[in-house]
This record gives C-alpha cells, sequence and structure tokens, in this order.
C-alpha cells in the first residue's frame, strides 16, 4: 500500500512547479479512468482512480489533481444529498483549479472553473439547498481536447 503523503495548504505551495507535472504510463492510464468515470458521474469511483495518481506524487503538481478529487467528491455529495458537503467540496475544488492555466493536462479547465462557479451562484445558502435548486444543477462533465492526449511537460 503506498503511503499518504500530507496535503499542503495553498500558501506552503511552490507555485513555479504547479504546471511541470508530468503523468507517467500508469499515471496516464488511471487519470483517463477517472475522467471517463466522471463523465458517467460514478464520482466515488473517479475520485479513487484519481487518488491513486495523487498517492504517487508528492511535488505541489499533484494540487490540479487534489482539486479534480475534491470535484468528484463534491458531485458525489450532491448525489447523496449532503448540501454543506457539496458546496465545501465545490469550493476547495475552485480554489485548486483556479491556480492552473485554462488548459492543463488536455483538460479545459476554464470551462470546468465556469461550470462550478454557476453550480456555486446558484446555491445561495449551503444549509438551504432546495429540492427545486438541487433539481437545476447538473453535474459537470470534464471536456478533454481533441489531438494530443496530455501535455508531457518537460523536466527542467
Amino acid at each position: 500500500m503506498a503511503r499518504r503523503i500530507r496535503k499542503k495548504s495553498l500558501v506552503e505551495l511552490n507555485f513555479a512547479s504547479l504546471t511541470n507535472f508530468i503523468l507517467t504510463p500508469e499515471d496516464k492510464k488511471d487519470f483517463c479512468l477517472g475522467v471517463r468515470l466522471f463523465n458517467k458521474e460514478k464520482f466515488w469511483e473517479a475520485h479513487e482512480a484519481w487518488e491513486k495518481v495523487w498517492l504517487r506524487h508528492p511535488e505541489d503538481g499533484r494540487i490540479f489533481i487534489q482539486g479534480l478529487i475534491q470535484l468528484a467528491a463534491a458531485y458525489h455529495q450532491f448525489q447523496k444529498k449532503i448540501h454543506r458537503g457539496f458546496v465545501a467540496h465545490l469550493r476547495h475544488a475552485l480554489e485548486r483549479l483556479t491556480l492552473f492555466p485554462k488548459n492543463f493536462l488536455s483538460i479545459d479547465v476554464g470551462l470546468l472553473r465556469e461550470s462550478i462557479t454557476q453550480s456555486l451562484d446558484k446555491v445561495v445558502d449551503e444549509n438551504l439547498l432546495t429540492s427545486t435548486i438541487h433539481a437545476s444543477i447538473t453535474p459537470v462533465k470534464i471536456n478533454v481536447s481533441s489531438g494530443k492526449r496530455f501535455s508531457d511537460a518537460k523536466k527542467p
């Protein structure tokens, strides 16, 4: 079993190293699986797939993966109608995803951030997510850009 790596707070991050994140072939397999599961609204399973990638990377770049994990956790909570958890995880996911360029690891991060913000805007009070508001929120989809499947950043 892989050892758990301590999560850094956002103020502890080395921002210069955030986007220098290399996916190994094993990472790419788990990463793609996570995207497919997420888009099929199998959020817990997507969370588990991405966590495998996250556990293999001690560097700050894994913050992007953490953002995706928190997004999956948010929608898992949403499915279970745990409204406070949904809102909290969405906010944490947005905090992390905001640190990355509009396109990262072939994911349209800009569109993802916009979708998260729209969902948060619909929830005025995290303690009062009515059935009407709940029905108006559609889980986001992760758009992967066509062409080159993953940006393979070069190590310095």
